[in-house]
């Protein structure tokens, strides 16, 4: 047989053996079927039963959140610049520092035209994207499959498949649509030569770029792989030999020049990143790059193969983020293609489709794979681009298909035989749902009522100290913050109010130099870390300007005029601490000192005193509770001051708002601002601390 009859075999085997004429009547309903379940199991029920959460955490996924708004915002009219986003100020070109989402935005948008809140637009945009990668699967995998239910169980497999639970905390990686068509449309050309297909195909990839920077990359990477299978199978002549050509080579090259030129207005802001902040160090990514272990490996939220997350956890570097097990299902095909590649009873034309997607996933694996610290990819590292991508782990979301493509080549000859045919029909789609199971209470969730509670927060703060645009640039967001010895808590709990500060400040339209992305530049991140005068104006030099232009919020209402760290000792020589265990109760029962028993004490202009303990929460009387005293304020106001008075032995006492002084309760080692005046009881030791909030 020709090359050219063996492409045209190729493509029209699905179609010339589809199997017997009510496997298209009973295809169509599994693939209904399946979506429905795959809708109701996975995001569905990730919102939960009142559509309160969202998933990921209040980091990216709010991130995602604002990056969405800003561009409905801008298409409004409510914006300036979209690429200078109104964060990270006063840099330029911020929304490039991280994926952008311009292709899937435009769905975003028209849900909160239609009334939807901020959270809930985010949510329906998140359900579309779950039903676009389904469908778009679906239709692709049609033409390979040869018969809906091949197609059916496929699609589940990409938009539902446990392989997307380590995903969900980078919600920028859900839109991948195109992909599927992208490697239809490619494959499509290779068989026929047709131009139009590689129009297609280009067209497919650059809209995939406009989803998703991350995924533009990923199937570039992925369609090189398909071409080398499709040439190494299909060699006779040689594919890459027409390119002597003349009109062929134009016609790729035509195609080439329209892709470059569509991509231009997004990549070129891209582009300017690299030259301001340089690339990243092959250091940085190689963690990220997948084991072998990791196509094993398993999140606990995989309900059917949650075992295997106790066999690798650990195992290596950045385990967290190696989830990239796909489900028996695929691997089951995998293994019986390499015995069906020589067996003669399957029809050519099926065995060399086995074969040029085996070869396609193997080389995207090899050249995607870290063997003890040796790997292929720091030859892809260095292709133009490549070196944005800090994640490489997530390569997942492209290469499944390629083990989907396997998996429909080895299983449609079967479908042959009505016998065949009815049984995978029936037992096919169940055991790839049953493959599939999600335990969403295991996934990671926010409230999004949490989330506008915290961002409502920031925005009354800075409602009442905000001076106005006439006299202020921008504001930064500097919240006194407590002693903590936890990295990882401090780390998460300082993106939660950069991004509690950037969603606030874009509902109030005011600028802001706080922020979170995905690459900081100059010394920003020390003003990220620490939130201060110090970093602020620092990072105000690096930009070549003063920082009087930029008002510093504290969110506290009242002018300060220092602060510092202290210890407090009661009478009874025991150090008074929060305990949250009790309702962050103040007690003092402590004989050593440690973060519990630290204090940021705050002097206000006016000479009085407030405390915020480890917590994050003020130190207040409580009034109606007796005038106890525990760590409850949100907010620094009357309750949470305190005048002191200085004693002869060199003690202090503390008057409350209620004109009580704060005595300790000998049985319970409880304080109450109850005393009319100051006793032994009431007489305490404040010495400062060795350690310094952060």
């Amino acid at each position: 047989m020709g090359n050219d009859e063996r492409m045209r075999s190729d493509l029209q085997y699905g179609k010339e053996h589809s199997g017997p004429k009510w496997l298209s009547s009973l295809g169509i309903v599994v693939c209904l079927v399946l979506f429905l379940i795959g809708i109701w199991s996975v995001p569905l029920a990730i919102f939960g039963p009142d559509r309160a959460l969202i998933p990921g955490d209040l980091a990216d996924a709010r991130f995602n959140n604002y990056m969405l708004e800003h561009f409905h915002l801008f298409i409004t009219g409510k914006t300036g610049s979209y690429w200078d986003a109104p964060f990270m100020y006063p840099w330029k070109n911020v929304i490039a520092l991280s994926d952008n989402l311009l292709g899937t935005a435009p769905f975003y948008s028209a849900f909160r035209t239609q009334g939807f809140s901020r959270e809930g637009a985010f949510q329906a945009w998140i359900l579309s994207l779950f039903a676009l990668n389904y469908w778009c699967c679906l239709i692709a995998f049609r033409k390979w499959g040869g018969n809906w239910i091949l197609a059916a169980c496929s699609a589940y497999i990409f938009a539902f498949g446990i392989y997307n639970i380590g995903q969900m905390n980078n919600l920028q990686m859900l839109p991948k649509f195109m992909v599927p068509l992208a490697f239809l449309f490619f494959w499509k050309h290779l068989s026929k030569g047709s131009w139009k297909y590689l129009l297609l195909a280009v067209l497919a990839t650059v809209y995939q770029f406009y989803c998703g920077v991350y995924l533009g990359f990923m199937l570039a990477y992925a369609l090189f792989f398909l071409f080398i299978g499709h040439v190494v199978i299909y060699r006779s002549p040689s594919y890459i030999g027409r390119f002597r050509e003349w009109r062929f080579a134009i016609g790729w090259l035509g195609c080439a020049v329209v892709g470059l030129l569509l991509l231009m207005p997004m990549m070129l802001p891209y582009i300017q990143v690299a030259k301001d902040l340089g690339t990243r160090s092959f250091a940085e990514v190689v963690d990220s790059i997948p084991r072998p272990s990791s196509y094993f490996f398993t999140h606990p939220a995989a309900l059917s193969w949650r075992a295997l997350n106790e066999v690798g956890k650990n195992a290596f570097p950045l385990w967290w983020s190696h989830f990239l097990f796909i489900g028996a299902v695929p691997w089951v095909a995998l293994l019986m293609s390499l015995v069906l590649v020589f067996s003669k009873r399957i029809p050519r034309a099926s065995r060399q489709l086995i074969m040029a997607f085996g070869i396609a996933l193997l080389l995207s694996t090899l050249f995607c794979l870290n063997l003890d610290g040796h790997t292929l990819y720091a030859l892809v590292f260095k292709l133009p681009g490549f070196s944005a991508l800090r994640a490489i782990d997530r390569f997942i979301n492209v290469q499944v298909l390629f083990f989907l493509l396997v998996f429909v080549a080895v299983l449609r000859p079967l479908f042959r035989k009505p016998g065949a045919a009815l049984a995978l029909s029936l037992v096919l789609p169940l055991l790839v749902v049953q493959d599939n199971r999600w335990a969403v209470d295991w996934t990671k969730r926010f409230d999004k009522h949490e989330s506008r509670k915290l961002v409502q927060d920031v925005e009354r703060r800075i409602t009442r100290e905000y001076g106005g645009s006439e006299t202020w640039d921008a504001i930064a967001y500097e919240p006194l913050r407590p002693v903590w010895d936890d990295h990882e808590r401090w780390h998460f709990e300082t993106i939660t109010i950069q991004l509690s500060t950037m969603l606030a400040a874009q509902q109030l339209g005011i600028p802001v130099v706080n922020a979170y992305s995905g690459s900081y530049p100059g010394n920003y991140i020390s003003f990220f870390d620490n939130m201060d005068h110090r970093t602020l104006a620092d990072w105000c030099r690096f930009n070549g300007m003063e920082p009087d232009r930029i008002q510093e919020v504290h969110g506290l209402g009242i002018p300060v005029a220092a602060i510092d760290t202290v210890l407090i000792q009661a009478p009874n020589g025991r150090y008074v601490s929060c305990d949250e265990s009790k309702d962050a109760l103040i007690i003092a029962d402590r004989a050593v000192t440690g973060v519990w028993e630290n204090f940021l004490r705050v002097r206000t202009t006016d000479g009085r005193f407030a405390f915020l303990a480890h917590n994050g929460n003020y130190l207040s009387a409580e009034e109606e509770d007796g005038g106890r005293l525990a760590a409850t304020g949100l907010d620094l106001g009357d309750f949470g001051l305190f005048t002191v008075e200085m004693q002869a032995d060199g003690s202090v006492s503390f008057k409350a708002h209620n004109g009580r002084f704060l005595s300790l309760n000998w049985d319970s080692g409880q304080l109450f601002a109850t005393s009319s005046s100051p006793g032994f009881d009431d007489r305490f030791r404040v010495t400062l601390s060795r350690r310094t909030p952060r």
